[in-house]
């Protein structure tokens, strides 16, 4: 299986980062800290990811996403 980065992900969608953000709900710059690999995205923002860049979640390479999710998201997660 073909791994990417969430980078070339939104690149290869034709999204901008202005964009992810704004799903994600996250500044322009705390976005691109987390694209960039300064900070790690949790499970469920690089799910959100995954279904707007049309990419499957397996194909991203940042396996080291934080595991709990945001607290204002209310997306609960499986353990």
């Amino acid at each position: 299986m073909l791994k990417i980065s969430v980078k070339a992900a939104r690149v290869n969608s034709k999204k901008t980062a202005k964009e992810a953000a704004k799903e994600l709900g996250l500044s322009i710059t705390a976005y691109s800290r987390k694209e960039n690999g300064h900070v790690r995205f949790y499970v469920d923002e690089v799910i959100k990811l995954s279904q707007l860049f049309k990419v499957p979640i397996e194909n991203f390479h940042e396996a080291g996403c934080l595991p709990e999710t945001q607290s204002n998201t209310g997306i609960p997660l499986e353990k």
